[in-house]
């Protein structure tokens, strides 16, 4: 033990945080118990302690990297995954058609026929007048 730790706490009675009390006394009464030599810790210690702990468990809490946003990077990560996988998904139909448009003269001729309206020169078109929409 050291020179200027009292003599209780030197010889602190055992059971379960006997040792954390007789520290936390010498604390805040000062070496030999306030004796001239040492100095005692204001009384608001203990209070100023406690609002720091609680400040700094609230910081952990709602700071920028705080718990809070770790969460809801979390929840943000797991999103964007998402979207790329579909994107990825999309990616797959995209060269899926590329490669049907370049070896494929029956898909160019679906999408000639459906997109753009073209038809063979012996065929017949029908046009049917539109049904009118009721409001």
């Amino acid at each position: 033990m050291s020179e200027s730790a009292p003599k209780s706490f030197a010889k602190a009675p055992d059971g379960p945080g006997a040792r954390l009390r007789a520290w936390l006394d010498w604390l805040l009464q000062g070496p030999e118990g306030g004796a001239a030599g040492g100095q005692a810790l204001p009384r608001f210690f203990p209070v100023f302690l406690l609002l720091f702990g609680v400040g700094m468990i609230l910081i952990s809490l709602i700071g920028d990297q705080g718990l809070i946003a770790y969460y809801r990077l979390q929840r943000e990560a797991q999103t964007l995954h998402g979207e790329v996988r579909r994107l990825q998904r999309h990616r797959v139909g995209l060269e899926q058609q590329i490669e049907a448009l370049r070896n494929d003269p029956a898909y160019i001729e679906h999408l000639a026929r459906r997109r753009l309206g073209l038809v063979k020169p012996d065929e017949i078109v029908l046009q049917l007048p539109r049904p009118k929409s009721t409001p």
